[in-house]
């Protein structure tokens, strides 16, 4: 006879799992915004842009949507970096340009990373600049641009 201890893990704990994968998400909301000059890859903030969630192995998405300011006709690029190695290629996941006429760019990005093994992942948001400095709006209570921005990650297999 099956009992219901027999069908626990297989039943309720795989449903459970389903309704709460691992995730993790920050929302900014900083004394200051955050700027670089840096036109090589850094952590745009390696203590609060940074998650970390323990996965069953798979795939996760990860995301993040913010207002930034590259200086004029200059480009801010962003990427993810999985447990500090880049997961976008030469110019990252995606790129930010600002013309004459704009003053911030609104932008968002969804990515699905595959394959990752089982155990503590961390997340981090990195950017680079084309030339000058690059703002990312920070909830800092900039007058017009108090963006309260976020980065999330997700298991989803």
């Amino acid at each position: 006879m099956v009992t219901a201890n027999d069908l626990n893990e297989q039943l309720r704990d795989n449903l459970e799992f389903l309704k709460t994968p691992p995730s993790g998400n920050y929302q900014l909301n900083e004394g200051s915004d955050y700027q670089t000059t840096a036109t090589g890859w850094v952590n745009v903030d390696a203590s609060n842009l940074s998650i970390t969630i323990t996965t069953a192995g798979g795939d996760v998405l990860v995301g993040f949507h913010g207002v930034c300011a590259p200086a004029n006709d200059q480009s801010i690029f962003f990427d993810i970096a999985l447990d500090n190695v880049r997961q976008g290629g030469d110019d990252g996941v995606i790129a930010c340009r600002r013309t004459s006429t704009q003053s911030a760019v609104t932008f968002s990005f969804v990515r699905l990373l595959t394959g990752i093994n089982a155990g503590a992942h961390s997340f981090r948001l990195q950017w680079r600049v084309s030339g000058g400095t690059g703002t990312l709006y920070a909830g800092a209570g900039t007058a017009h641009f108090d963006i309260h921005s976020q980065l999330w990650a997700r298991e989803v297999s």
